[in-house]
């Protein structure tokens, strides 16, 4: 199962992650955990700065478009390279995934229309799964302070917008202790693989 996470700094992805790694571990999953974009033969460089995630300016148009088609390459060359069998074999993990740039494109300093960005989203390896990690403003500003009130509170309305176009997004109240987060993860997981 190939299953992603999404949410505003300090909606604590990466503690609800390695909470989930190590469940899924002490059942006897075999897990995989990527950050992303399948890392690119320089070693998947290029992510921003993770206490500024705002901090440069967005590229103009033509080199926007250039790393879009880069990214998506990225993406087929890592399914077919290995994360596809991964799904398979066992839990394939993202923290973030292309969908991301639609939602916050200033991190990628992405200047191209959003809409070419969503259809090349749309054309790319998806996730069975994807949690989006909910929690007010005020919340994740009190978790993390990269960003301010009012762009939290522009990205989380543009997540909860993705969330609501694409069924295969579940909202997740991640304004809880932790273990209640990671215990509803694994409890839509399952639900999930019922269902298929």
């Amino acid at each position: 199962m190939f299953i992603a996470f999404l949410g505003c700094d300090g909606c604590g992805k990466s503690s609800v992650l390695e909470g989930l790694q190590s469940h899924l571990a002490a059942v006897g999953s075999r897990v995989s955990r990527g950050h992303w974009a399948p890392k690119s033969g320089r070693g998947g460089k290029g992510r921003g700065n993770a206490d500024d995630p705002h901090g440069k300016p967005p590229r103009g148009y033509i080199p926007s478009l250039a790393k879009l088609g880069y990214l998506g390459i990225r993406w087929w060359a890592g399914w077919w390279g290995g994360l596809r069998s991964q799904a398979g074999d066992g839990i394939l993990m993202f923290d973030r995934y292309h969908a991301d740039l639609t939602v916050d494109p200033l991190r990628y300093r992405y200047g191209a229309p959003l809409g070419l960005a969503r259809l090349a989203s749309a054309c790319m390896p998806q996730p069975d799964l994807v949690f989006y990690l909910d929690a007010s403003a005020e919340v994740l500003l009190s978790r993390k302070q990269e960003v301010g009130l009012a762009t939290l509170n522009e990205s989380r309305a543009r997540y909860l917008e993705l969330a609501r176009r694409n069924p295969r997004i579940l909202v997740i109240d991640a304004s809880r202790p932790l273990e209640q987060v990671i215990a509803d993860v694994i409890r839509r997981m399952e639900e999930h693989q019922r269902i298929r």
